[in-house]
């Protein structure tokens, strides 16, 4: 009997000792610390390779002009202008314009200028050189460009009734030159010639 009684203490004080645990099935949950939000990851962007840059070939440089080849255009020029009905029609002083440049290379537009001014002498009279120079000079210092308008009033200011211009260019290895005379009063073109050459 006394083991009997031994026996039911011993699972009486494991009963009461499993009831004083905690139930690890109970439907409490255990505490939970809340984690702080995560923001949604951005897509990395993509990296490219990086591109190498190719050295361009140099430009091949313009081929200087030849100031014989050139003459020989002026001197073209001029014969085409003697030999105009257009010429016939001038009857007072011509503003000469020097030779544009847009050939693409240096050229003595000056000395170009002054022969064409030589082979036309004898048939037109052109506008006293130092007013020409002295206007050009007050054009250029109140920032005025050799555009049609500041090349009209720099003709009336400088007494002339006509304009005579002339423009050098280039198409490959052809030279052109191309020269105009308008009448400054009406605007009118009278006459308008090209010669070229290598």
């Amino acid at each position: 009997m006394k083991v009997f009684r031994l026996t039911l203490v011993l699972a009486t004080s494991i009963a009461v000792a499993a009831c004083s645990m905690p139930n690890p099935y109970s439907s409490q949950p255990a505490p939970v610390t809340p984690a702080d939000p995560v923001p949604p990851s951005q897509p990395t962007p993509q990296t490219l390779p990086p591109t190498i840059e190719m050295p361009t070939a140099p430009p091949s440089p313009v081929p200087d002009v030849r100031n014989a080849s050139v003459e020989r255009l002026v001197d073209g020029l001029a014969n085409r202008l003697k030999g105009s009905a257009a010429l016939s029609e001038v009857a007072g002083p011509v503003l000469l314009n020097p030779i544009r440049n847009n050939a693409g290379s240096p050229v003595d537009t000056q000395g170009l200028t002054a022969r064409l001014r030589t082979n036309l002498s004898g048939q037109l009279h052109f506008a006293d050189g130092a007013k020409v120079s002295q206007l050009r000079q007050q054009l250029a210092y109140q920032g005025g460009r050799a555009d049609m308008a500041s090349l009209v009033r720099l003709g009336k200011q400088s007494g002339a009734d006509y304009l005579l211009s002339t423009e050098l260019s280039r198409s490959g290895s052809t030279i052109k030159l191309q020269g105009q005379l308008m009448e400054l009063a009406s605007g009118e073109l009278l006459w308008s010639a090209q010669v070229s050459g290598q």
